[in-house]
């Protein structure tokens, strides 16, 4: 079922934003124009990764700095060996919708 997250002029290019929405914690990054989001919290401790970095298409945890790729919630490097769910966008008249 796809819900509405937020209007895609309120994720500038490469900054992390969080959303809660629907009891689900959601990270939501744009990436030269394709929008991602993920669970909003590390696998590994529950680390709010809004609060982490990007480079490109990865994201270090704020505190352990595991790695993950945005595109698809892979770890890339641990402490973290779980990845993160990522949910499938849809952007719908400048608005992004994601399927909870």
């Amino acid at each position: 079922m796809f819900v509405k997250l937020c209007d895609k002029n309120i994720l500038p290019l490469g900054e992390l934003r969080s959303f809660k929405i629907k009891g689900h914690e959601i990270l939501a990054v744009n990436v030269e124009g394709k929008i991602f989001c993920l669970d909003g919290r590390c696998t590994h401790a529950g680390a709010p990764l809004s609060e982490g970095t990007l480079d490109g298409e990865v994201l270090t945890c704020p505190w352990h700095y595991s790695q993950f790729n945005i595109t698809n919630g892979t770890v890339l490097r641990g402490p973290a060996y779980k990845p993160l769910k990522s949910y499938l966008v849809e952007e719908r008249e400048n608005f992004v919708f994601i399927d909870l």
